[in-house]
């Protein structure tokens, strides 16, 4: 029997009972400790700040080669042993090093185990990398550390691969434990390429490629500098930067959302010389306007516009990394830079406006792979904006749309209003007037938003519009200045949202989650949220002060009576962040990122402007609160499996198991643990066989030949005799598909034709820590909720009301479904129509909030984004397995090749081809057949092997699989009897339905499958390209399924003329052998005598000396024979020559 390897607890036995339990009783509880992730390089195992390099680490296959006793091949054809350029080390930051190496001890004696989730954001370029949404959850591997301290045990950390992969450039890290032990807050952390570093070739250090990096830069920072903007293109933007140090050419960046920040003088030359066509007031060295997007960064000083592409080897980029700032439109005298915060059609987009001589002049700049290209917005009649209003204008901003769309800001005095929004299409090249803002602000009547009809009262104040911003998940245009108006049709109509005193905005934030904020002139931050017509002043406000206060009580750092707002904005998590600039009494500022409480803030503000009432009660310890929140708790029940709607891949990786006493990880298994992790996301980005699996997951093929010997790996590990002492447990890296809900709702719903997401949302109006008055101070007929649809045209949401009286709870149930109206079929995840659905309770508008471990958290209300279309995820797949088996039954046979090609098997030409296809789902991980209507085409072909396929022209693929064509003869393959008359196209392709696909091959004689040569004694054989697609035929799915696959047809008969011709010289050869032996029966003997008499008339005479000839044929005789002796030997003939005479003596 063998010895079972110990748990991993086991190995800190040599601790006595009694100090164990003392020392996990004394680390349950982490005194303020949060999670901390730090990059080492694979290679050298030293710290990086940044990550930079993006190759695979090939050394890795060395090591798992010397694991002969392990699961792992890699020698497998389907293996790729690698590594990834950076390991994660995952440790607690507590306020000392000692007390954080303390409380990473106690939380790995109490059994805690620490998973990292890394979650990879979607490309711009999805045309040349698949649409997909992928995470991967790994475990982390305990090491012991170099850290010197007095225990024998001294510092432990958590280690785990940094797994990259290509198309993306935008990762985030999320750090929770197993739930054992102390409890530690979830904690995010992005983690992005930084392509703008390059290795010094001298120093072989890392160093800044756009410039010189500033070692100390808080200094350069002053306290009364004015806050700006932080441009970035949303969720594909691994670099941010920030610009505004006064006088200086000096940029913030970071590559963590300025989690880390560096200082870079960039290296542009700061010369301009003002003049009368570019005039500018002043000279300054300020980086003004900064934009980033997913591999180009743009700067504006003075009136030039840079920018500066970056390397990143992930990206599939056809620019290459620069080397210095590029200058761009040279000729142009630039005012300004706008971004655009979103990417549209595989591009990132932003805009460059004009002054001076060239006041009115816009140009679009595009970046796609990596190139930038500048292109002026004129019509097609050449017309400029201020040509097309017949005026002298200046174009404030401008907003970019997904259907190529631009709104522009223009404020024209001689046209019909002081301000004006106009569009301009891209692919109709014209502008067309949308609207005329009104001269004045519109008053308010405190009833919410103000509808522009034009029968509304005005202000004495004049509108003065800035800026423009869309959001093209609600599809809301917002137009900001010194008012905020609110547009849900593209502008044709506009609601005012009144503030409670007067603003002027300087700079507009969007969540896209339906959350935004706004930054005034005096530096106020202002907030409100789609779908309300409530503006609230954050900051400055009583309730910040409040926050404050308590903040300093808890001497917390980041809080101090001197700060500078910098930016503000919402991350990648929609979570409200803030870079500001603080200095405590005596000390010098610094500049730190930290979380916007604006939860907390919303909180104390309803509270305090809430009017209250005072009464006696008999309890003197009874203090009574105003309920602003109309219920008391909610939660959500029936959830669907998550991944079916948010389309989410998700792998699991742990670490090779230890089997030495030590049972803490070495070099060798962590270098093993990159290749599993490497291997098991090589698999997934390589699964896109056009043959479907036997088992529908891309991790079979990986273990399919070691599976059998699983039991004598465990056996031998079991033993501790494994190799290297790690044991390698091949189950434990897999593919999940069924992850549980978890009582929230999927951040994006992925809708197909008709499909719905069905869920039920409880709302309590009572506790049971609560009494009775106070649980009657709320009321059911007081709960209600309302939903909002940016388009209601594609998406429909059903909300049915239940009320359980007695226990003082309504819910609903909520029913979202596509309508089916969406006439568009495309790639899986490609043209996805975006739809905002809102589902708001009434009256819980800021009002209700939940304490969470980070915080409280706002709730009442819910933004869900609806994409329609075809979901990324899903594809078509040929069925090889069920179509052998269907063919073989049909026919009652099955014909292989001779040297059979498990990859590919033969179909014999004689049979009926039954194809088969299947949708499979490579969430879900579900596969079933495929019963859309669909075309069948072979697009190309070739005989004898795989090299010669041709890929037929346009003209040919009609020619070949159709009857339309008007070369006779030339079909490659009809549909069988069976069917009866098929269904064909316009173009007449043949259209299939479900599983109704019988398909003779018949190879026409003008078909390049006609007239194949056989090789040797084997009979012909062809592979057929064949291409199947639903487009234009299938009315049950959005997706446009297009499979190319081969396939091998083996026994072709030979052509008409071909066989006629070897058939004729068969039977002509056949029929002279037959006459030559007839012949030869016949006159054999007759000819056997005639040849011996003229061989015998050839052969020369034979005779000794004792021979004796007489009379006269003896004389003839021998004159014959001197007559052919000399002919053979040359000599002439001569009648006078005599013959000699014989010695031999006559016969009497």
């Amino acid at each position: 029997m063998g010895v079972y390897p110990a748990p991993p607890w086991f190995a800190c036995s040599f601790l006595s009972p009694v100090s164990f339990l003392l020392l996990w009783l004394l680390q349950c509880v982490v005194p303020n400790c949060q999670w901390q992730i730090r990059l080492y390089t694979i290679t050298s195992l030293t710290y990086s700040e940044v990550i930079f390099h993006q190759h695979a680490v090939t050394t890795v296959r060395d090591v798992l080669m010397t694991l002969t006793d392990q699961a792992v091949d890699p020698n497998d054809e389907n293996s790729n042993y690698q590594g990834f350029p950076y390991h994660m080390r995952i440790d607690l930051a507590c306020k000392t090093q000692g007390l954080s190496m303390e409380a990473v001890r106690g939380a790995f004696f109490s059994g805690l185990k620490v998973i990292i989730t890394v979650v990879y954001k979607g490309a711009v370029i999805s045309t040349r990398q698949k649409t997909e949404r992928l995470q991967i959850s790994m475990t982390g591997a305990v090491i012991l550390t170099d850290d010197e301290c007095s225990s024998e045990i001294c510092a432990i950390a958590w280690v785990t691969p940094l797994p990259i992969i290509n198309g993306t450039v935008v990762y985030e890290a999320f750090v929770l434990d197993n739930g054992v032990g102390p409890q530690i807050a979830e904690k995010r952390f992005p983690l992005n390429v930084h392509g703008f570093m390059r290795v010094n070739e001298e120093t072989q250090v890392l160093e800044s490629s756009i410039g010189d990096k500033i070692k100390d830069f808080n200094p350069l920072l002053l306290m009364n500098s004015p806050s700006r903007p932080l441009w970035f293109t949303h969720d594909v933007s691994p670099v941010l930067i920030l610009g505004g140090v006064t006088d200086l050419k000096v940029i913030l960046i970071s590559a963590t959302e300025f989690d880390k920040i560096s200082a870079i003088e960039v290296s542009i030359d700061s010369c301009w010389i003002g003049s009368l066509w570019c005039p500018q007031k002043a000279f300054s060295a300020t980086i003004i306007d900064a934009i980033s997007t997913q591999s180009v960064l743009f700067i504006r000083q003075n009136q030039l516009v840079y920018y500066f592409t970056g390397n990143f080897t992930l990206l599939p980029l056809t620019a290459k990394p620069s080397k210095l700032w590029t200058r761009g439109l040279v000729s142009l005298c630039v005012e300004k830079l706008v971004p655009v915060p979103y990417p549209s059609s595989g591009e990132e987009n932003l805009f460059v406006f004009g002054t001076g001589a060239h006041k009115g002049v816009i140009f679009l700049g595009r970046v796609r792979d990596g190139e930038v290209e500048f292109t002026e917005i004129r019509d097609s009649n050449l017309k400029r904006p201020c040509v097309y209003l017949k005026s002298t204008c200046i174009v404030h901003w401008a907003t970019y749309s997904k259907s190529d769309v631009v709104h522009l800001l223009v404020e024209a005095p001689e046209a019909s209003g002081d301000f004006t929004l106009i569009s301009y299409s891209f692919k109709a090249k014209s502008f067309r007037y949308v609207y005329d803002f009104p001269d004045f602000l519109p008053k308010d009547k405190n009833k919410g938003y103000v509808m522009l009809l034009g029968t509304e009262e005005y202000t004495t104040t004049p509108f003065r519009p800035k800026g423009l911003a869309y959001n093209p998940i609600s599809q809301l245009l917002f137009v900001w200045g010194n008012g905020l108006f609110m547009s849900f049709d593209a502008g044709h109509t506009f609601l005012y949202i009144p503030a409670p005193k007067d603003i002027s905005i300087k700079y507009f934030a969007q969540s896209f989650r339906g959350e935004f904020i706004f930054v005034t002139d005096s530096e106020e931050v202002w907030y409100s949220s789609e779908g309300s017509s409530l503006l609230q002043c954050l900051r400055p406000s009583k309730a910040w002060n409040v926050f404050l206060n308590l903040q300093k009580l808890k001497k917390d750092k980041n809080y101090a009576d001197k700060e500078a707002l910098v930016t503000i904005f919402f991350d990648n998590k929609q979570v409200l962040q803030e870079l500001v600039y603080i200095q405590h009494p005596g000390t010098t500022g610094i500049l730190l990122k930290r979380k916007f409480p604006l939860a907390e803030i919303l909180a104390y503000l309803k509270f305090s402007d809430t009017p209250y009432e005072r009464k006696s009660m008999t309890d003197p310890t009874y203090i009574k609160f105003t309920q602003f929140c109309p219920f008391v708790k909610y939660w959500l029940m029936e959830l669907p499996l998550p991944q079916t709607y948010s389309r989410i891949q998700h792998y699991d990786a742990d670490h090779p198991e230890i089997v030495e006493n030590t049972m803490f990880h070495r070099s060798v298994s962590l270098i093993a643990y990159q290749g599993l992790v490497y291997q098991l996301l090589w698999l997934h980005a390589g699964y896109n066989r056009p043959y479907g699996d036997p088992v529908h997951d891309p991790t079979w093929r990986w273990w399919k030949n070691k599976a059998t010997y699983a039991d004598y790996y465990f056996y031998v590990a079991s033993n501790r005799h494994s190799s290297r002492g790690i044991f390698i447990e091949m189950h434990r890296n897999k593919k999940i598909y069924n992850l549980q809900p978890g009582g929230t709702l999927v951040d994006k719903i992925y809708m197909d034709k008709h499909t719905s997401y069905d869920f039920s949302i409880y709302l309590s109006i009572s506790d049971s820590t609560e009494t009775v008055e106070r649980s009657l101070e709320r009321s059911l007929d007081a709960v209600w909720l309302t939903t909002s649809i940016s388009d209601a045209d594609y998406v429909s949401v059903k909300l049915i009301r239940h009320e359980l009286i007695s226990r003082g709870v309504v819910y609903y149930e909520a029913k979202i479904q596509d309508r089916g109206h969406y006439g568009t079929q495309s790639l899986s995840g490609e043209d996805l129509k975006v739809i905002s659905i809102l589902l708001k309770v009434v009256n819980a508008e800021t009002s209700c909030s939940q304490l969470t471990d980070e915080g409280l958290r706002i709730q009442g209300s819910h933004m869900l984004p609806v994409y329609v279309g075809c979901p990324p995820g899903k594809r078509l797949a040929f069925d090889i397995t069920y179509t052998l088996k269907y063919t073989t039954d049909e026919n009652k046979r099955h014909f292989d090749c001779i040297v059979p090609d498990p990859e590919m098997p033969c179909f014999y030409y004689e049979d009926i081809f039954h194809p088969f296809f299947l949708i499979q789902d490579l969430v879900s991980g579900e596969s079933g057949p495929f019963l859309g209507a669909y075309t069948f085409k072979v697009i190309g072909g070739g005989p004898y092997s795989l090299a010669n396929i041709r890929y037929f022209s346009g003209k040919e693929i009609t020619i070949y699989n159709t009857d339309n064509s008007t070369k006779p003869s030339s079909r490659i393959w009809m549909v069988s009897d069976r069917l009866g008359k098929p269904k064909v196209t316009k173009k007449g392709f043949t259209i299939f339905q479900g599983t109704s696909n019988n398909i003779m091959w018949i190879c026409d004689t003008n078909s390049p499958c006609a007239d194949i040569l056989a090789v040797g004694v084997q009979a012909p054989d062809y592979y057929f390209v064949i291409e199947v697609s639903n487009r234009g035929v299938d009315d049950s799915t959005y997706c446009d399924y297009a499979l190319k696959f081969v396939i091998h047809v083996h026994g072709l008969p030979l052509s008409p003329w071909r066989a006629f011709l070897y058939a004729s010289v068969t039977f002509s050869v056949l029929w002279a052998i037959l006459l030559f032996y007839i012949f030869f029966r016949c006159t054999g003997r007759w000819m056997h005598s005639k040849m011996k008499l003229v061989i015998s008339k050839f052969k020369p005479a034979s005779y000794d000396s004792e021979s004796v000839y007489t009379g006269s044929e003896g004389s003839i005789s021998q004159e014959r024979l001197q007559m052919v002796r000399g002919q053979k030997l040359g000599i002439k003939d001569d009648s006078s020559t005599q013959l000699p005479q014989s010695s031999y003596p006559a016969s009497n």
